[in-house]
């Protein structure tokens, strides 16, 4: 008949396993602890990124934004001005006693273009600097654009605002560039004749709608392509800054519609923009 194993051995047997099993799952805890720090690291690494992104994105849009009321005022306090003093002298040319028919008929010419030139200089200055929007709000500057865009839209600018949430200024600002971003793309590039532009508060979020009639194009395909001249890094730059969601619905032949949608905080107060 065999012999039973010494207590001994058997008690340091089981004391060896419960050590193995004790440094297994010391192990097994280390490495879901040092997991977790790696994607916690990981994580603060992606925000820190995220922020510095946002910053100098946030820097160079108001590095932009200071460029563009400095050449705006230019425009309109000194082309502007030496315009219409050009204008003056050119109409007391046509009272001359001396004008004939000939001299009237180029008098008037003159002022035509000169008159031409004065309003492009206006809505040039105007885009540039929105005064409209520093002194009364996004809602008013975009009721606004009808105006300043009717001799390119020969089918026209329809505008819809339903907006009562309180926004910053920066806010506001970013969605009046994103908007006149779509209507310059759309002119120049899309070759549209109407466009439509809707802001609208929705729970918790701002939807701005802007459409046209235009050519269309291929969205993923001009991203991938790099192509210059849309003005799809400017937009999703402040789409970004706004914390917002772009949704493009384009397709060559088929007009262009696009979304920016932006979430509101709780809380936000209800005083009109």
């Amino acid at each position: 008949m065999a012999q039973s194993p010494p207590f001994e051995l058997v008690g340091l047997l089981f004391g060896g396993i419960l050590i193995m099993l004790a440094l297994a799952l010391a192990l097994v805890f280390f490495f879901v602890f040092y997991q977790k720090k790696v994607i916690r690291q990981q994580d603060e690494l992606r925000h820190v990124q995220a922020a510095y992104q946002k910053a100098l994105l946030t820097a160079t849009i108001q590095a932009e934004e200071k460029e563009r009321r400095r050449i705006g005022s230019d425009l309109h306090d000194d082309m502007g001005s030496a315009l219409s003093a050009a204008r003056l002298l050119i109409s007391q040319l046509a009272t001359s006693p001396t004008a004939s028919a000939a001299d009237q008929e180029l008098v008037t010419a003159a002022k035509s273009i000169l008159d031409d030139s004065i309003q492009d200089i206006r809505h040039v200055s105007k885009n540039l600097y929105p005064v409209v929007l520093a002194r009364f709000g996004l809602a008013e500057a975009l009721r606004n654009l009808p105006t300043m865009w009717e001799r390119s839209l020969p089918d026209g600018l329809l505008v819809q605002v339903a907006l009562t949430a309180s926004l910053t200024y920066d806010q506001q600002l970013a969605l009046y560039r994103i908007v006149q971003e779509l209507i310059t793309n759309a002119l120049r590039h899309g070759k549209a004749s109407r466009v439509s532009v809707e802001l609208l508060e929705q729970p918790g979020r701002l939807q701005l709608v802007v459409a046209d009639n235009g050519v269309g194009f291929d969205y993923d395909r001009t991203r991938e392509g790099n192509v210059s001249g849309l003005g799809l890094k400017s937009l999703e730059a402040r789409v970004t800054l706004l914390d917002a969601t772009l949704l493009v619905d384009s397709a060559p032949g088929q007009g262009t519609r696009i979304q920016v949608i932006t979430p509101l905080p709780e809380g936000v107060g209800s005083r009109p923009a």
